[in-house]
């Protein structure tokens, strides 16, 4: 029993430095949601239009389009933030 006080203890502030990093990279997604949703659109009309001159010009742009939109790059985040979450739940009941 005093071990695992010791363990808390211990881990507190690792605790603490993800449970803010958590609540900051949460806050930046939710706002960068838009941002993101708007540059795909975009990207995927400025591609339509490049289409007409230059196929591969626009496979980039469909590629970079694809990255930007909310089932790219931002899903990633979302995967990783996931694991932060468990870590955190992990040491808050170990």
């Amino acid at each position: 029993m005093k071990m695992r006080f010791l363990l808390r203890l211990m881990t507190l502030p690792i605790r603490i430095i993800i449970m803010v990093f958590v609540l900051l990279c949460s806050i930046v997604l939710s706002l960068s949601g838009i941002f993101f949703g708007i540059a795909s659109g975009l990207l995927g009309l400025l591609g339509l239009i490049v289409l007409t001159y230059s196929v591969h010009n626009a496979l980039i742009l469909f590629a970079l389009a694809i990255l930007v939109s909310p089932i790219g790059l931002p899903m990633i985040a979302v995967r990783v933030l996931s694991v932060l979450c468990s870590v955190q739940s992990f040491l808050r009941f170990s």
